[in-house]
């Protein structure tokens, strides 16, 4: 722009005002690259308001990786003069991308400083309408290359005006000339040179043409037709088809083929597929039935059969939809047939009465198949034998709560013991006792004799403190040598309680005194080693209200070492109750 061009412009109208009211965007830039001005539609197309741009600099709109060289442009075209213009892709100010088309002009302001106004419009709509148009016609052409059926259309006159690339590939690898695709070709003419080309035997597909003739004619709307076409290494099918398109003109005509062998051979392949299904399920190890919506079975499995201890034809055709559980009652069988139809490939776990075997656990997992409307058809019923998993999961539950050398609760369930024998306590109000013992001079044994001695005494020692106790008490092994003895339910009395937890433990330390014979096997070789032992015993009696399990625990450990301090072979009381002597020799 010349200064006289300035000149006049400013006093038409301030440079401000036109800036201010112009519907195109317009900023100024100095030479460094700082907004010099801007006007609000510039500032709204990158979503910022004028403020927040000017003073800043005009890269902030541009990605970092082209703000260097962006720079070097502007200040080039300052300096040298030349054109500065084009579409860019710009940063808004919520990171979001936007494409503008811009032009640049040099003015000089009345300091004499060139700066650079540009005109900015946001072309994004019409890139945005642009790109959809170009995907949408890609897709299109995409969507018909990648038809598998042979697809063309024609003329009126039977020219072919389009195909696609299934159809080319068939035309050219079954002889086709592909030079005849650069020219118009008429699909009729294919058609006879394919019928006078077809090999002696093979059948003849001449009615197609006369049929594709009435349809160019408009006699015929549309029509369909399936031929053989076969190779010397490959015997193939396919359905032609051909249908005028309606309103349109000139006219259309859509030709396609689809090769329709692996239809043909489906049915073949469908009935080797149940044979091998039949012959799989018959196959497995698990049960297998198929239950009709009434739960009734339509179909088992030798399996099955084996499992449940009756014949293919009992489980069909039984008054009872299933007589292996002729056990259960109605309300029962009512909640398991519930079950499987709620069920989603869950288990559900039940007992099987085998008539010669007995009872026994067993799971079944349940699958649905639907009808058309989305009703449940039949159901999919696998059942297993879960004998071995719940022995397995005894056993698991057996190292996780019992002591594996003795076979009596650990630590774990001594807790859940006493904390149930507290809450009877509390809801009969009477005391209980907890005994707390260490055999005597226990090392020794196993120092000279070996573990294999120590684990007979223990084992020994295990089956006596159980014969001296009810069976409601419990008798745990907390490791190594010590044992405790949880007595629950004595009597109301803190006296008498005392005295029948005394009379427990005293009883306790005489079955222990009694000589062991204990077994030693050294190889093939065994002999008898008779052993004396004896036992410190703690005692804490307890009532719900007043103590706590921990608690509890922790009195009779000090009282049982108070008996061994005092020379072992003895039984203590911790303090309770209170005016006792509080120890018995």
């Amino acid at each position: 722009m010349s200064g006289q061009a300035n000149s006049v412009l400013q006093q038409e109208m301030p440079f401000d005002t036109v800036m201010r009211q112009s519907p195109l965007g317009m900023a100024v830039i100095a030479m460094d690259g700082t907004y010099v001005a801007v006007n609000d539609a510039y500032a709204r197309i990158y979503g910022y308001l004028p403020t927040e741009m000017q003073g800043h600099s005009f890269l902030m709109i541009f990605p970092e990786d082209q703000r260097e060289s962006l720079l070097r442009l502007h200040q080039n075209f300052l300096m040298y003069g030349g054109t500065l213009s084009g579409e860019w892709e710009v940063l808004r100010k919520d990171g979001t991308h936007s494409h503008v088309i811009s032009e640049s002009a040099c003015v000089r302001g009345q300091d004499g400083t060139d700066r650079r106004l540009v005109y900015v419009t946001d072309i994004s709509a019409r890139r945005k309408i642009e790109a959809e148009l170009e995907a949408s016609r890609i897709f299109a052409h995409a969507v018909i290359d990648g038809l598998s059926s042979q697809l063309c259309v024609l003329n009126e006159d039977g020219i072919i005006v389009s195909a696609n690339h299934a159809w080319r590939r068939f035309y050219i690898d079954n002889g086709g000339d592909p030079e005849h695709l650069l020219k118009p070709v008429s699909y009729l003419e294919i058609c006879m040179a394919a019928n006078g080309s077809q090999r002696r035997g093979q059948p003849d597909t001449s009615g197609f043409p006369e049929q594709l003739k009435r349809v160019l004619r408009g006699d015929l709307q549309s029509f369909e037709l399936e031929y053989p076409w076969h190779t010397p290494t490959e015997r193939r099918w396919f359905i032609a088809r051909a249908y005028r398109l309606p309103g349109v003109s000139p006219a259309r005509i859509v030709v396609s083929h689809d090769n329709v062998t692996a239809l043909k051979n489906a049915q073949e392949e469908l009935h080797e597929a149940l044979r091998f299904t039949r012959k799989l399920i018959h196959s497995m190890q698990d049960g297998f039935m198929v239950l009709d919506k009434r739960f009734r079975p339509v179909e088992v499995n030798p399996a099955m059969c084996r499992m449940t201890g009756y014949t293919e034809s009992s489980l069909l055709y039984s008054e009872h939809p299933f007589p292996y559980l002729h056990h259960m009652q109605t309300e029962e069988l009512n909640q398991l047939f519930h079950q499987i139809h709620e069920a989603t490939e869950r288990e559900i776990e039940f007992v099987i009465a085998h008539p010669e075997k007995g009872h026994f656990p067993a799971s079944m997992t349940v699958s649905r198949i639907y009808d058309e409307d989305g009703q449940v058809m039949h159901y999919i019923a696998t059942v297993k034998d879960i004998t071995e998993r719940r022995r397995v999961e005894q056993e698991i539950q057996r190292l996780a709560f019992y002591d594996a050398l003795t076979g009596l609760p650990n630590r774990r369930l001594l807790h859940d013991r006493l904390e149930h024998c507290l809450r009877g306590s509390r809801r009969h109000a009477l005391h209980g006792a907890v005994l707390m013992l260490d055999l005597d001079n226990f090392k020794p044994l196993n120092d000279h004799f070996g573990h294999d001695a120590g684990d007979s005494l223990l084992v020994e020692v295990a089956n006596r403190l159980q014969a001296c106790v009810r069976a409601s008490d419990t008798v745990a092994r907390l490791g190594g040598d010590e044992f405790v003895v949880i007595i629950c339910e004595l009597d109301s009395e803190t006296g008498v309680s005392f005295e029948l937890a005394a009379q427990i433990a005293e009883k306790m330390q005489q079955s222990l005194t009694i000589p062991y014979q204990l077994r030693l096997r050294n190889g093939e070789t065994e002999k008898i080693l008779q052993h004396h032992c004896s036992a410190s015993v703690g005692v804490a009696l307890f009532s719900a209200p007043e103590h706590h399990a921990a608690d509890i625990l922790k009195r009779a450990d000090q009282a049982m070492y108070q008996a061994k301090e005092r020379g072992r072979n003895r039984v203590c009381f911790a303090d309770f109750p209170p005016r006792r002597s509080a120890s018995v020799h």
